[in-house]
């Protein structure tokens, strides 16, 4: 199973995913910029686009500057995700009015199906490649022996150290091949979740969403007290996600050789996003049932289809039961949130990284 299978509600409940996408808009014109014409085609790819309006403000600006600039050139985007997303939706919102294809002939527009750890594209057909919000995610669903703590930044000894080694492999893995898709001189912007040094925190980092999966936790146990849960369940289980340091993204470009070769480092950074970056959610919190309202759904988009089939189904000896857990679960987020409010805030550092594929 994928680590992403099945996420629901995902484009209505998206806003740090648009967030980050509308903030790296000019840095996408002037790769494109820098990229210049491409003959027979200016292939763009976005990884692990989801099924939404996002998706298409990823493509949106390299689209409009390439076209300013070669009216006659041909297009190809190609979207690529896992099979469950949403398809249908997101080629209808490529038509739309809103949409980069539009009344316009010389834009084709596709999809490759699979995971990102694999390959997507053939090789050396892509300019320029974007993935937002999604290489976090791991390459398979996690059991690590963890009791009290279900994400990677609060892991400790033997659990962090085989976590973080299953993140350091998967990052290389998804820039290997990146590489071979690549076209000489084309560049890949990579833009995540992400963490940054902070003595008092776990590990010396704070990881973005600390609060979240702090929240998540506590719902968890007090189910698993209530015997809704399995205790042996929980204790092994940890969502399949981490979220990268600055020098977590850049320690395969410097030791991994092939790598190191391929790509020249062109941009790094991890930093607060812009506004809101203490509370995604902070517009809301003068009504609590509103505020509460807005991190279920948020919650629920990304959450739910990892809950229900590694924590609530092995739980439970009849299938039928776990939609009840799942309301339940989500009830009780919901209240706590309500009651806390900013206790548990949606705190967001994007690591974005830029690297061009070098000539060889």
């Amino acid at each position: 199973m994928k680590s992403t299978e099945g996420m629901v509600d995902y484009n209505r409940n998206s806003r740090a995913q648009q967030q980050g996408v509308n903030l790296e808009a000019g840095r996408i014109r002037d790769l494109v910029e820098r990229i210049g014409r491409v003959e027979p085609e200016f292939r763009i790819v976005d990884y692990g686009c989801g099924p939404g309006i996002s998706a298409i403000n990823a493509v949106l600006p390299a689209v409009e500057v390439y076209e300013d600039q070669f009216p006659d050139a041909q297009i190809v985007v190609c979207h690529a995700d896992q099979p469950g997303n949403d398809w249908d939706a997101l080629f209808e919102l490529t038509r739309a009015g809103a949409g980069y294809s539009y009344g316009n002939p010389n834009i084709r527009t596709e999809a490759s199906i699979g995971s990102f750890y694999d390959r997507m594209a053939s090789e050396g057909s892509v300019a320029l490649g974007t993935c937002f919000a999604a290489s976090h995610w791991l390459s398979h669903a996690v059991e690590i022996h963890s009791p009290g703590v279900l994400w990677f930044a609060d892991l400790t000894g033997d659990a962090r150290d085989e976590m973080a080694e299953i993140a350091r492999q998967d990052w290389a893995r998804f820039l290997q091949r990146r590489a071979e898709e690549l076209r000489p001189g084309g560049y890949l912007l990579v833009s995540t979740l992400g963490s940054i040094a902070q003595e008092d925190e776990v590990n010396g980092i704070a990881a973005s969403g600390r609060g979240i999966y702090r929240a998540l936790q506590m719902v968890a146990q007090q189910m698993a007290d209530d015997e809704l849960i399995n205790q042996d369940v929980l204790d092994n289980f940890v969502f399949a996600l981490w979220f990268p340091t600055a020098e977590d993204a850049e320690e395969p470009l410097k030791n991994d050789p092939v790598l190191s070769a391929a790509f020249e480092l062109d941009y790094l950074s991890v930093g607060s996003a812009p506004g809101r970056a203490h509370d995604v959610f902070a517009d809301f919190v003068s009504d609590p049932k509103d505020y509460a309202s807005h991190y279920r759904g948020y919650v629920h988009a990304f959450a739910a289809s990892t809950l229900r089939r590694q924590l609530f189904e092995p739980s439970v000896e009849d299938i039928a039961e776990v939609d009840a857990l799942d309301k339940e679960f989500f009830d009780r987020l919901e209240a706590l949130y309500r009651e806390e409010t900013s206790k548990y805030a949606f705190e967001l550092w994007f690591m974005t990284i830029v690297l061009r594929r070098t000539a060889q």
